[in-house]
């Protein structure tokens, strides 16, 4: 049975990797535009959120999901 604990920690790895993956095709300079566009601050914002969640949950304890 998989613990909200469990959950919190796999949500929280997906949002760093997003942000990650962000950051590291910015840096890689794939595309055509350079900087931050709109839609890398969304990805951001949505791994920030993941990240946020993730905490919550993993402050919940072992209780089940």
């Amino acid at each position: 049975m998989i613990t909200k604990r469990q959950l919190g920690i796999f949500v929280t790895a997906l949002g760093v990797l997003a942000i990650v993956g962000i950051v590291a095709v910015d840096l890689i300079g794939a595309g055509e535009w350079g900087g931050f566009g709109p839609l890398q601050r969304i990805g951001v914002g949505l791994g920030l959120l993941a990240i946020l969640v993730g905490w919550v949950l993993i402050r919940l304890g072992d209780r089940p999901a």
